[in-house]
């Protein structure tokens, strides 16, 4: 009856939809759930596709899987339904009735607020908003309240906890990156919301017991889009211009650059730590000139250094094993560790 995670490492963008959609689809879960909201996407390429969902776990690949969005989840109405649409997801998806709807209003108003979007470097989605006016109980337009939506609203804590003591599996679909952690990163410059293990699962309505595995996501760099810290940022253009070409270094949400700069490790240690995790998955190896494709005896000196930073991580927090590595876009571009 496990429970799997998959959290960020950094600050957002390390390819959680890709391993989201490669678990999905490897390991036969029953369920995948998607926490948070539209301020940050998801990228699948998937039957010659490419899906960048803002709204619906990436883990629709496994089609026997039900979709599902909990209660901590920030929902733009239009988007979900387009998105449904595109994934062909409709009898499968099941809606938490404490999702929040965020409307034209709180859009607007996030966007007219120069502290929240040059500051902080909001996305403009109305998310922050939206979950100040929850917090400040002023009234909200949920889930259950919407017509369109009512077909697919259901309990989702009753209904999971219950399949869950029939031995059913779960894939919760964490967002953004450690770094971005209301509680835990470098505030102000965060998102709205906690982006750890633990807040996951309180989003989702679940308790620690059922948990199996912690997957934390690592790129051998981080990138940001917003302002905030970031170690060794990389200013020359010649230099950015592979990240933001190949590596797709390019907010799926905002449209905007990422920032680029080098691995930090002190992040990464915290966030191990943090999140207790149990397995590493490391995705953009292929940005290493020379590694696309490539098994790991194969991989350039530089890729393998890379690889060596993590396995000192891993005999300092002796929690977590290197399980998988992207070694491409496609949805079975990995390297499974597992086997």
């Amino acid at each position: 009856m496990p429970v799997d995670i998959i959290c960020g490492g950094q600050a957002g963008d390390e390819g959680k939809g890709k391993i989201a959609a490669y678990l999905a689809y490897k390991d036969g879960y029953d369920y995948c759930l998607k926490v948070g909201g539209p301020n940050a996407g998801h990228t699948v390429f998937y039957e010659g596709k490419i899906f960048a969902l803002k709204s619906v776990p990436a883990g629709f690949v496994n089609k026997k899987a039900k979709m599902v969005l909990c209660a901590g989840t920030y929902i733009i109405k239009d988007w979900l339904l387009k998105e449904i649409k595109e994934t062909k997801t409709s009898q499968r998806f099941i809606i938490d009735p404490n999702c929040v709807l965020i409307t034209e209003s709180q859009t607007q108003a996030e966007r007219q607020d120069s502290r929240m979007m040059k500051n902080i470097g909001s996305v403009g989605t109305g998310l922050g908003t939206a979950v100040r006016e929850r917090v400040e109980r002023k009234p909200v337009k949920f889930a259950k309240d919407d017509k369109d939506l009512r077909k697919y609203v259901k309990d989702v804590p009753e209904i999971l906890n219950k399949e869950l003591e029939k031995g059913k599996k779960i894939l919760l679909e964490g967002t953004q990156g450690f770094k971005l952690s209301l509680l835990h990163g470098e505030y102000p410059y965060t998102t709205s919301r906690d982006t750890t293990a633990s807040a996951f699962l309180s989003e989702a309505g679940l308790g620690p017991k059922y948990v199996k595995d912690v997957y934390v996501i690592f790129k051998p760099y981080v990138s940001r889009v917003g302002p905030g810290p970031l170690e060794g940022e990389i200013k020359n253009l010649s230099k950015l211009e592979k990240y933001h070409t190949k590596g797709r270094e390019i907010g799926s949400v905002s449209k905007r650059l990422r920032r680029i700069g080098k691995f930090e490790e002190k992040t990464a240690a915290k966030s191990i730590k943090i999140n207790s995790a149990t397995k590493i998955a490391v995705t953009h190896i292929d940005l290493f000139e020379g590694n696309e494709g490539k098994n790991i005896s194969n991989f350039t000196p530089q890729a393998s250094q890379f690889l060596k930073k993590l396995e000192k991580l891993s005999k300092t927090y002796p929690y977590p094993s290197l399980a998988l590595i992207s070694n491409g876009p496609g949805l079975n571009d990995v390297i499974d560790l597992r086997k």
